[in-house]
């Protein structure tokens, strides 16, 4: 009698080990997704200030060149 009682016990135990698993995985996929998002949010904004700086870079160029016509 005493194994059958325990057979309850441990099959409710493994129930709850599953279930504490499960949360694990779903926190660590929640970590690992908003890890990623902010990665390719970093580098979406390092691509847009790039384009920003080009840009300016550009304009300086051209102003220099505008000058130098000028005085010359």
């Amino acid at each position: 009698m005493s194994s059958e009682k325990r057979m309850p016990e441990r099959q409710e135990n493994d129930q709850k080990l599953v279930e504490e698993v499960k949360k694990y995985e779903d926190q660590n996929l929640t970590v690992y997704t908003l890890l990623m998002r902010a990665l390719l949010t970093k580098k979406i904004q390092f691509k847009e200030e790039k384009s920003k700086i080009r840009c300016l870079w550009t304009q300086l160029n051209f102003i220099k060149g505008l000058i130098e016509f000028m005085e010359g």
